[in-house]
């Protein structure tokens, strides 16, 4: 008797196995985003749209940096233009990659702010998309 529970459990999980999981398609950037992070001493984790960190004395640099990074995409080849959206020109260093990263400094020594786009084309379709984020570094000490 429990022979049969047993092959009947695995003939289950190989019907189950056999279930097409549907693929991702080419030219659909609906999932894709523009995170980022503050790099700091601590684990700095990115976050969709915007993020923010703060500076203390031994907590991180100051100035810092911004990264900022495409996620999200399905299995394709895609090409990347970046935007400083505070100057409206190519960030240096920031070509045709799915991440780029600026300086940052804080209010205080700085504007304490970077701002990004990204158009993200995918190089089969055509199928393109504008994403923006928002970065923060903040002076906690003064």
């Amino acid at each position: 008797m429990e022979v049969s529970k047993m092959l009947i459990a695995a003939g289950f999980a190989a019907a189950l196995s056999l279930v097409a999981v549907a693929p991702a398609r080419a030219g659909d950037l609906s999932g894709a985003q523009l995170t980022c992070y503050v790099d700091t001493f601590a684990f700095d984790v990115p976050q969709a749209q915007w993020c923010h960190s703060t500076w203390t004395p031994g907590t991180a640099t100051n100035p810092s940096v911004a990264m900022f990074e495409v996620t999200g995409l399905a299995a394709g080849n895609y090409s990347f233009a970046w935007t400083d959206l505070e100057t409206g020109q190519t960030p240096s260093g920031c070509g045709n990659a799915q991440y780029c990263i600026v300086p940052i400094a804080t209010e205080t020594r700085g504007d304490g702010e970077a701002r990004a786009r990204v158009v993200v084309t995918d190089t089969a379709t055509g199928a393109q998309r504008s994403l923006d984020a928002t970065a923060w570094y903040w002076d906690g000490y003064n």
